[in-house]
C-alpha cells in the first residue's frame, strides 16, 4: 500500500475500496464444446449463475458466445472472495462436459488489479 493509502481515513478507504474495504475477485475462462446450441448455452449459463455463483454469495460479470468468460466477485458490497470460492467455482466448471480448457485466475483486486 502506498503512503497515501496510510493517510486515508476510514471513509476515504471505503470510497476508494482500499485497506479493509478492498474487494477481490477472479477471472474465469473456458471453451465451449462443439455442438452446443443456443438453448444449451443459455441453460449452462443459467445453471452456473444459480449453482456456482448465487449459491455461494457471489456475483458474475461476463457471458458466453463461442467461449465462456467473466469475472467473479462477492455478491455483497465490500464482501470477501476467498480461495475456497475459487475452488468451488473451478470444481463446478470442470464438472460440466460442455466446457473445456477451464481456467480460473488468481485472486486479484477487483478495482485496481488490472494494471
Amino acid at each position: 500500500m502506498s503512503r497515501s493509502h496510510h493517510r486515508a481515513n476510514r471513509r476515504q478507504r471505503k470510497k476508494m475500496h482500499l485497506g479493509e474495504f478492498q474487494e477481490l475477485g477472479f477471472m474465469v475462462d473456458a471453451k465451449l464444446a462443439s455442438g452446443q446450441d443456443e438453448a444449451q448455452r443459455d441453460s449452462l449459463l443459467y445453471r452456473f449463475l444459480l449453482e456456482a455463483v448465487e449459491a455461494n454469495g457471489l456475483a458474475f460479470g461476463g457471458g458466453m458466445n463461442s467461449d465462456f468468460s467473466g469475472f467473479v466477485v462477492s455478491g455483497k458490497a465490500y464482501g470477501k472472495v476467498e480461495e475456497q470460492h475459487r475452488e468451488l467455482v473451478r470444481a463446478w466448471l470442470e464438472s460440466q462436459s460442455a466446457l473445456q480448457q477451464v481456467q480460473v485466475g488468481e485472486l486479484r483486486d477487483a478495482w485496481y488489479g488490472w494494471g
